[in-house]
């Protein structure tokens, strides 16, 4: 989201840099916010709800910004990018936590490198799609739609995996 929403609000809405920056504000302020609740939240729940219940909410986010028409006022993308930037926190903090928890402690370095190679290569494939949408599309405002909405079911297809890979129940010994 923040790929192409940064393209969006400098190429089409002809915002600053800084302007640009404080636009996104909301997603990112939610992000801090979530970080900090999903790891009291996961000693309680375990990691499952949160890795599910982001990406559900994440994905809640971009349907709601592909939907919000062909140019949108800034306040009606506020809540969608609250959403996005909620739920991927969340979805982050839950994921990182299982995968560092399932690894033998001998390989947490392993286990942290692929992660985070795994994280790296899907924004990267993310970014590639969007600019791709964005640019071959008809109307810059249907390949922002387009990739939105491809990233919202894109989340809610991990959502499903998550459910199903996820762990339910916290292992109880280990701190997020």
């Amino acid at each position: 989201m923040v790929f192409t929403a940064s393209l969006e609000f400098q190429h089409q809405r002809g915002y600053s840099a800084l302007g640009t920056g404080l636009a996104l504000f909301p997603a990112v302020a939610m992000t801090m916010f979530a970080s900090v609740l999903s790891g009291r939240l996961a000693r309680r729940t375990g990691d499952r709800p949160l890795v599910v219940s982001g990406m559900l909410l994440a994905a809640l986010g971009l349907a709601g910004w592909a939907s919000a028409g062909a140019d949108p006022a800034y306040p009606l993308l506020v809540v969608p990018m609250m959403a996005a930037g909620f739920g991927t926190s969340f979805a982050l903090t839950g994921s990182t936590a299982t995968v560092m928890g399932a690894a033998p402690p001998a390989y947490s370095g392993a286990a942290s490198a692929l992660f985070n190679t795994a994280r790296q290569i899907g924004s990267a494939t993310g970014v590639a799609i969007g600019g791709s949408l964005l640019a071959t599309a008809t109307h810059y405002t249907t390949g922002l739609r387009t990739s939105m909405a491809i990233g919202a079911l894109a989340y809610l297809a991990a959502a499903g995996l998550a459910w199903l890979c996820v762990p339910a129940k916290p292992d109880g010994g280990r701190a997020p």
